[in-house]
């Protein structure tokens, strides 16, 4: 391969990379391949935003050994990565590294021997989008990985080197702290932003090749965990089972109940008090053919098995954005739209409402 680099003009600037300092916002424009969203910081014989390149991050993702992503930087790509939405609960990735088409061309041009793997949660106003992708601020966690890539053009699974629990706190503060700043935009449109995990590969140093300096990749999967699996994993555990249309809990013995289950409504569970007896659940529309999609937000008390009445909480209660403290002293935080302020409230002077 011969590098041919240019530059992607997309009309208006986006960060080339999807590396940024911690702690700092960014907006990425992730395109679509088949239901993943990807990124790539540059790609061989890139031609621009509206044709996918024969080097482009996509290949990763079609199942075929006879393409790959090459990095399109001068020299050997170190620095260069790709970012790729995953599966909230995935357990492991796996990819082939190098040019996988043949052993000429896996040797020919550079793999990848060390990578650093970070997370970012994305989080996109419905509407955002361009002809080439969807726009997605998307913020970076505080934990950085690395890992050893073996030389060899056969798959190659890694474990998911961070823990959920930790990863789903961070998204769900991230996701509360942005829905307030732009809750003037959200309500306009009456819709709900969309977040999801997006995983970082960068590349650290790499196996020469023996002809070409390009560094390849071949493909890049990903191993979920499955609904079982997250249940035994976590004991007594609260989640969405979307082929039910319904939010389950899974006690430490193995017995499901069901929460709540609407055919004609989606969940997605917000978040969780720490010490699982409450939970904050948003129901939309099943419907998503309308254009603006009704979205309510209600808190549930997972001992009693019970919805808790808006009026529990105050009169004109708006979103629902968390829980606050510890303990005993757990409160809700809310949106007050009566007096158009952010207020919280005891769980335990709700609790008291329910006896």
């Amino acid at each position: 391969m011969i590098k041919l680099l240019k530059c992607l003009a997309l009309g208006i600037f986006f960060p080339a990379a999807c590396s940024t300092p911690q702690n700092l916002w960014e907006e990425m424009m992730m395109r679509d391949a088949g239901g993943r969203l990807y990124l790539s910081s540059s790609e061989l014989e890139n031609r621009g935003p509206y044709v996918r390149g024969p080097y482009g991050a996509h290949n990763l993702f079609d199942g075929n050994s006879a393409t790959c992503w090459s990095e399109g930087a001068k020299s050997d790509g170190l620095g260069e990565s790709v970012c790729v939405s995953i599966k909230e609960g995935t357990k492991s990735f796996i990819l082939r590294n190098g040019y996988a088409k043949d052993l000429e061309l896996f040797n020919s041009n550079n793999r990848i021997k060390n990578a650093e793997i970070s997370i970012f949660t994305g989080i996109n106003i419905p509407g955002e989008a361009t002809e080439t992708g969807v726009l997605f601020r998307a913020l970076q966690y505080k934990k950085i990985k690395k890992i050893v890539l073996a030389d060899t053009p056969a798959k190659q699974e890694i474990a998911f080197p961070f823990k959920w629990k930790s990863l789903i706190k961070f998204r769900n503060s991230e996701l509360r702290s942005f829905k307030k700043i732009n809750r003037k935009k959200l309500a306009a449109i009456k819709q709900e932003p969309r977040a999801v995990f997006i995983l970082q590969l960068k590349i650290l140093s790499v196996y020469k090749g023996n002809k070409y300096d390009d560094t390849c990749l071949t493909s890049l999967s990903f191993e979920n965990i499955t609904d079982d699996e997250h249940a035994v994993e976590n004991q007594a555990n609260i989640y969405v089972n979307e082929s039910q249309n319904a939010i389950l809990i899974t006690d430490k013995n193995g017995k499901t109940e069901t929460l709540v289950s609407d055919p004609k409504s989606i969940f997605q569970i917000l978040e969780i008090s720490p010490d699982k007896k409450w939970l904050i659940a948003i129901h939309m529309d099943a419907n998503i053919s309308h254009t603006r999609v009704e979205t309510n937000y209600y808190l549930y008390n997972t001992e009693l098995r019970k919805k808790i009445p808006s009026s529990y909480i105050a009169n004109g209660v708006g979103e629902l954005y968390g829980f606050d403290g510890s303990g005993e002293e757990i409160f809700l935080l809310y949106a007050d739209n009566k007096e158009m302020t952010d207020k919280k409230i005891a769980l335990s002077e709700i609790y008291n409402k329910l006896q």
